[in-house]
């Protein structure tokens, strides 16, 4: 079944509203509790599911095992649940995505996605209204690695140590730049005659 709705969405460009149909008839009620598992707020939960088939629509090419696609769809819901959660919730929301199943989690998430989630939905995947959405969502994805699968996107509430190192990595190298070019002043310069953009004058040492 994976590689038929797989399939399908790769050949959606004449009508992608059927393809979307038939992956939200496969997968939209199980997306739709995980969404809400893990961010306790429906609105939330039918937007992310919105985005999650948007970002599938549009790097579908770049899975390469069709026959996981329920894995990555569901590796996408998790992707796109972080644009929508406070840093301080990152914690609560892990455990939450982690529950097992029957736990107390699962009560406020229904077998069944609310009546007009499924219209709501594929409204917004093929609509006209949020064609600058789509635009953006597809485009905002964090990357993905060979298999295809998402990368997760890069923390919020943290500057990531990446970030943090940089500064201190652009200073290291001017500083670094300047004490090479003060060498190769000196050394081609010599003591007794200072570059002319010291502002000294030259002193000889010889009598």
């Amino acid at each position: 079944m994976d590689r038929d709705l797989a399939l399908a969405l790769r050949s959606s460009r004449p009508c992608p509203t059927l393809a979307y149909e038939r992956l939200y008839d496969a997968y939209g009620d199980e997306l739709y509790r995980l969404c809400l598992r893990r961010l306790g707020d429906p609105d939330k939960a039918q937007a992310v599911l919105r985005d999650t088939f948007i970002v599938a629509g549009a790097h579908i090419h770049r899975l390469t095992d069709s026959g996981r696609l329920r894995e990555w769809l569901a590796a996408i819901a998790r992707a796109e649940c972080e644009y929508h959660l406070p840093p301080d919730a990152e914690r609560a929301a892990e455990s939450a995505a982690l529950a097992p199943p029957g736990g107390g989690l699962d009560v406020r998430a229904p077998e069944k996605c609310p009546v007009g989630v499924r219209l709501r939905v594929l409204s917004g995947l093929v609509g006209p209204d949020l064609e600058g959405h789509r635009e953006h969502v597809a485009g905002r994805a964090a990357g993905f690695d060979r298999e295809g699968f998402p990368l997760p996107p890069p923390e919020r509430g943290r500057p990531g140590l990446l970030r943090m190192l940089l500064p201190a990595a652009a200073v290291g190298a001017c500083a670094l730049l300047l004490v090479m070019l003060a060498v190769y002043v000196y050394t081609r310069t010599g003591p007794e005659d200072p570059p002319a953009w010291t502002g000294l004058p030259s002193v000889s040492l010889h009598r």
